[in-house]
């Protein structure tokens, strides 16, 4: 059964909603889990239908509406950005706000080690964003406090020389001790869409962290620190609102959405007509243009956002103007170290004002705003394709939805191929939306004229209700195993079952390059673990595509039994399959094909399967055409 899921930030397996194709189901929440039933008449059986299931669809007002993108940033790099790092306890936060509508909060940190800077015994951080007097800005890929909470903290000056994280989240460490090892933790999780990195989750002990920060101090390369102000003029005016918060969490707990969509009302973006520095305003406009248009187009859902009149940018501020701003013109993000650091940074603002949609309360999204950094023009993935896809996915945020998965080995594969999935792409999609993102803005802004019987959803030519795959376009309806799943939508196509009842081992860093042409050849590598003891008499290798079958090797004897060596080798007529051991217990998987029946007609989404034995491994990777078609890069 596909999933079509848009889970809220970091509520793992709670807040699920289902959609049959061509019904809306009523949610009733019950321990993490959506129970849904089929509207009907009194008597009536109650049947599945094929379900998408939306699990990440609403953005909550803390996390789960992040317009952050995030370029993987070393410990080394953070260490020369920031002006001071400390380790210290979370004493006290209190947010406030401003006529302007500017609205921040405060965290003060009682220090308990310096590792970079002198601040002294107290540091009060000016965080943006929060919630004061029935007005809310939410700044997404912010980091997460809590008072009593110990933290090391990477610092830097903001424009009026207070301090706040540096990067956002990404200057953030959650410290954690074993009671029973002693040993201290550093902990982050990056809330936003990741460039670069395999996982937004980084675990380390704090004493590595701390000789990593010591050593990249003393290379002699660390920048120069700026004075921080420790206490901001904020902490004690007297004109400011104020409200004190025991955690500073961000949009936790609610949703937002427009409430102009349900007057046929358009969402109007402005946008800074100099448009990016490096790739121009004719492209830049194209991008955003494009990224709008991806959500309003969607079938049945009734948003529809426009690019307004050309204006001069304005800081990130609950104005009533919703906008996008590029090259970070008042230095609100930090600059980019190489090509790394905080890419964009959005949110949108919400008043008290709710109202409820689909059973669901929503909180009134009243502007939302994205700024570009400044500084990623020289860098290889920048380009008008790649801007596009970041742009949709941060306007879909502001507009109220959330990450389809931040799972880094998500196994189900519609999930991974959405837009809104946490990780960015960059396989050439641009300003496309997929099923999921789909699913999840008919939730949020159903139709007042949509048809509840959409016949063919994915566009594949197979009408929803023969389709095993209404998901995701599989014209060729290819189901290995025979359980009425597509392999395309299946997490597990080697092995038969019903629907999130049978479950594959992850493959661990998938990617796969394939050349097209009289002497074609395709090789897929990943990491699996394969444990001391398991079957490793014969392997099989499985790749299917929109346009049906890639390989299905046969299951080919290996050299080697009983416990398992160092290498093993697997031939069949078309396929060579090999497994090296590694480190850490883990076996790299490589599988050579000669001459593939390779076409990426259709999504360009592959599902590759690996049996070791009666082990099974999958991986669903994005896939991308370069050198005029003749060469196809994927990655898991």
């Amino acid at each position: 059964m596909p999933r079509v899921a848009l889970l809220p930030g970091r509520v793992k397996g709670a807040d699920f909603f289902r959609f049959a194709r061509h019904r809306l189901l009523a949610p009733r929440l019950h321990n993490g889990t959506a129970l849904a039933r089929r509207a009907g008449h009194p008597g009536e059986d109650v049947r599945t239908i094929k379900m998408l299931t939306i699990a990440a669809a609403l953005a909550t007002i803390a996390t789960e509406a992040r317009a952050t993108t995030f370029v993987a940033m070393t410990d080394r790099a953070l260490t020369r950005a920031a002006d001071a790092i400390v380790v210290g306890t979370v004493r006290y936060i209190e947010t406030v706000g401003a006529p302007d509508g500017a609205i921040n909060t405060l965290v003060t940190v009682e220090v308990e080690q310096e590792a970079k800077g002198h601040l002294g015994h107290l540091v009060v951080l000016k965080q943006p964003g929060g919630s004061v007097g029935g007005r809310q800005l939410w700044v997404a890929g912010s980091p997460s406090f809590t008072v009593g909470d110990r933290e090391l903290l990477f610092l830097s000056a903001y424009r009026d020389g207070t301090a706040r994280t540096t990067a956002l989240g990404m200057g953030q460490f959650h410290l954690s001790t074993n009671p029973f090892t002693g040993v201290t933790h550093a902990e982050r999780t990056l809330d936003g869409l990741v460039v670069g990195v395999h996982s937004a989750r980084r675990r380390v002990p704090l004493s590595s962290l701390l000789r990593t920060i010591g050593r990249a101090l003393a290379d002699g390369h660390a920048s120069s620190a700026a004075p921080l102000v420790t206490v901001p003029p904020e902490a004690t005016d007297p004109g400011l609102e104020r409200q004190s918060v025991e955690a500073f969490t961000l949009m936790q707990g609610a949703h937002g959405r427009w409430f102009e969509a349900d007057s046929g009302q358009a969402v109007v973006y402005r946008v800074d007509p100099a448009g990016d520095n490096a790739l121009g305003a004719d492209t830049t406009m194209a991008a955003v243009d494009g990224a709008l248009a991806a959500w309003t187009n969607v079938s049945d859902a009734g948003i529809r956002l426009e690019r307004g009149t050309a204006a001069a940018p304005a800081p990130l501020r609950c104005d009533g103007v919703s906008q996008l701003v590029f090259n970070d013109p008042f230095h609100e993000i930090p600059d980019p170290i190489g090509c790394t650091g905080v890419l964009a940074l959005g949110g949108f603002c919400t008043t008290s004002e709710t109202d409820v949609v689909n059973g669901t309360t929503f909180y009134r999204i009243t502007e939302g705003n994205v700024t570009f950094n400044n500084g990623f023009g020289a860098c290889s993935f920048w380009n008008q394709t790649n801007l596009a896809e970041v742009t949709t996915h941060e306007i879909g945020h502001t507009i109220g939805l959330g990450h389809s998965s931040e799972n880094d080995n998500e196994p189900d594969p519609v999930l991974k191929d959405a837009t809104m999935y946490y990780r960015a792409h960059f396989d050439g999609r641009g300003a496309s939306v997929h099923a999921d993102d789909m699913a999840a803005v008919r939730f949020v802004y159903p139709s007042a004229t949509s048809d509840p019987g959409i016949p063919d959803q994915d566009g594949d030519g197979v009408a929803d209700d023969q389709d095993n795959c209404p998901g995701m376009a599989n014209p060729t309806q290819i189901d290995t195993d025979g359980d009425g799943q597509g392999d395309l939508c299946d997490s597990c196509p080697l092995v038969a079952g019903p629907a999130g009842a049978t479950t594959c081992a992850p493959v661990l860093v998938s990617h796969l390059v394939a050349t097209v042409g009289a002497h074609s050849r395709l090789v897929w590598q990943g990491s699996i673990e394969l444990p001391d003891g398991v079957a490793t008499t014969a392997a099989r290798a499985l790749l299917v595509n929109a346009g049906g079958v890639v390989i299905d090797t046969s299951m080919g004897g290996a050299l080697g039994v009983g416990q398992l060596p160092s290498r093993l080798r697997y031939r069949s007529d078309q396929a060579t399959i090999t497994l090296r051991r590694a480190r850490g217990g883990t076996y790299q998987a490589r599988v050579v094909v000669r001459h593939p029946h390779l076409s990426m007609a259709g999504a360009p989404v592959m599902s590759a399967s690996l049996e070791v034995g009666t082990t099974t491994f999958t991986s669903s990777l994005s896939c991308t055409q370069t050198k005029r078609g003749r060469r196809i890069r994927c990655r898991g």
